[in-house]
């Protein structure tokens, strides 16, 4: 797959957005069931959506720095959405919420780069010869 066609890159774009907006609408949403619940399954789910959410970037833009600030705009929207979420029933803040989505950024942003450098840009250097 060449990340460099813009139609993918709209594409992976889109997705991003798409998966922000979702976990807004989640965080936001009143006392929302979890699908597995277990010991900080919550905190699970936080970390993996972060992950998601910073990882993408990387795929969807072509320069590093617009895909570290996409990526690193997560924390904020993490931080912020926790103290929303004060206002809205069946939800609380939590700082253990917090440092799980800072660590899914984290992990995203060390995900995707060793994804990109290993698996990608070698097929890519490999067809431009």
């Amino acid at each position: 797959m060449n990340l460099s066609q813009p139609l993918i890159r709209r594409c992976l774009l889109l997705l991003w957005l798409a998966s922000t907006v979702m976990v807004i609408y989640l965080s936001l949403t009143p006392g929302l069931a979890l699908p597995y619940d277990f010991d900080n399954a919550d905190k699970v789910y936080h970390m993996l959506a972060y992950l998601w959410l910073s990882a993408l970037p990387f795929f969807a833009f072509s320069k590093t720095e617009r895909s570290l600030t996409g990526a690193l705009s997560m924390i904020p929207l993490g931080i912020g959405l926790e103290f929303v979420q004060c206002y809205v029933p069946g939800r609380s803040f939590s700082v253990a919420d917090m440092a799980a989505n800072c660590l899914g950024v984290i992990l995203g942003i060390w995900l995707a780069r060793y994804i990109k450098r290993n698996h990608f840009l070698p097929a890519f250097r490999a067809q431009a010869k």
